[in-house]
C-alpha cells in the first residue's frame, strides 16, 4: 500500500514540473510577441487616435466641427454649415 502512494505522489510531482515548464514556455512566447509584434506601436496609435476623437468631440459641443476632407482639415461653425 506503501509504494502505491508513493508512486501517485511521484506522478503528482512530475505533472507539476511539466504544467509549470509548459507555462513558462507560453509565458516566453507571449512576451516575445508582444515587444517584436509592434503590440504596444499599436496600442499607442490606439490611444493617440482616442485622444483626438476625443479632442472632436469636444469641439463638437463647442459649436464648431472639424470637417475632414481628405488632407483637408477646416473648422467650420455648426450654424453656418447646416444653414448652407
Amino acid at each position: 500500500m506503501k509504494n502505491i502512494q508513493k508512486a501517485e505522489r511521484g506522478i503528482t510531482l512530475i505533472a507539476l514540473v511539466i504544467t509549470i515548464i509548459v507555462m513558462l514556455i507560453l509565458v516566453s512566447v507571449t512576451v516575445t510577441l508582444a515587444i517584436n509584434g509592434g503590440l504596444f506601436d499599436y496600442a499607442k496609435t490606439a490611444a493617440e487616435g482616442t485622444n483626438q476623437a476625443a479632442e472632436e468631440e469636444k469641439a463638437l459641443s463647442s459649436g464648431t466641427v472639424l470637417i475632414r476632407n481628405g488632407a483637408v482639415n477646416e473648422e467650420v461653425d455648426i450654424g453656418t454649415f447646416y444653414n448652407e
